[in-house]
């Protein structure tokens, strides 16, 4: 028989919530600073997302295996290298991103171009089926037991806030790589070529750029900012190789609440998101903080279809 929720204990959460935001709470602080660490995060794990989708108009299942491979990399890098922290995880996270790179235009070229002109579904058996592949390659070679690089790092105390510095570090890698992929897709010649195939892949053609060759580029950064954002999660957080599907969900919630295609929305949804995880898991009892992502999700969707930044035209 399933328990019977009533009014008030509906209400106590927010009342909770109004008591503490009255009395200017610290809690409220912390809560919000991790909320931005978090979001930011989930911001860079979704503009890859979007990024291959905006270019290619190809829905990528296999986003979250990229990333759960990128924490993996990560971890083996880190904890074989022997070099003290600060040494030994610049390279850790810089192999992460390069080896997703090259395995995004590996499987760009291979699997991708094939079918890119196909109907979705191909679209949808081929990248779910990689990810298939790449979950039982990871279990195969590492179990299921969950892993997680051992930093001893501390906290930052700003006021009465406590950060801590690899959660720290990862939102700082991720404006970081914001920012990066902004000004290369605005500043370089090849970004310009990304920017025109992603407004209009005919025109592009026509006007001498190599469209599969970008496709290619754009399949690899995806996979990339999969793979760093990976390496700068596995700072902070214990992982397995059955990760990669809330990690996956979490991209396409954010992706479709900023608009599919859209650099903006991947960062105002990735921050959207944080808050309401964060809030909600203090506020909220059990994992009610999923049902209003999932709420907001839908709702979103029936007044706003194309997203907080998407457009009819886009589309």
């Amino acid at each position: 028989m399933l328990p019977l929720v009533t009014g008030s204990q509906i209400l106590e959460p927010f009342r909770n919530f109004w008591t503490d935001l009255s009395a200017l709470d610290p809690v409220l602080l912390q809560l919000a600073a991790f909320a931005v660490l978090l979001g930011g995060v989930y911001a860079l794990a979704a503009l890859g997302l979007t990024m291959i989708f905006g270019v290619m108009d190809v829905i990528n299942f296999a986003h979250g295996m990229f990333l759960v491979v990128g924490m993996y990399t990560a971890w083996l890098v880190s904890s074989n290298l022997g070099f003290p922290d600060y040494v030994g995880l610049p390279i850790a996270i810089i192999a992460a991103t390069a080896l997703m790179f090259a395995v995004g235009w590996i499987l760009s070229v291979l699997t991708i171009e094939p079918i890119i002109e196909a109907p979705e579904e191909n679209q949808f058996i081929v990248t779910l089926g990689i990810s298939f592949i790449l979950l039982a390659a990871l279990r195969l070679r590492f179990s299921t037991q969950s892993r997680q690089i051992n930093l001893q790092f501390g906290e930052l105390q700003i006021g009465g806030t406590f950060i801590p510095w690899a959660q720290l570090a990862a939102v700082g890698i991720a404006v970081a790589a914001i920012v990066a992929v902004y000004l290369f897709l605005q500043y370089t010649k090849r970004g310009r070529a990304i920017r025109a195939t992603a407004d209009n892949r005919d025109g592009a053609w026509y006007m001498g750029i190599d469209v599969p060759r970008v496709d290619h580029l754009t399949f690899g950064l995806g996979a990339a900012l999969a793979g760093l954002a990976g390496a700068s999660i596995a700072l902070f957080s214990p992982f397995s190789p059955s990760a990669g599907d809330v990690y996956l969900v979490r991209a396409f919630i954010i992706v479709v609440l900023g608009g599919l295609g859209s650099f903006p929305g991947a960062l105002v949804g990735g921050l959207v998101i944080g808050f309401i995880e964060v809030f909600g898991g203090y506020y909220l009892p059990g994992t009610f903080g999923d049902v209003v992502v999932f709420a907001l999700f839908v709702g979103l969707l029936y007044v706003k279809p194309t997203g907080l930044f998407g457009t009819e035209a886009e589309r």
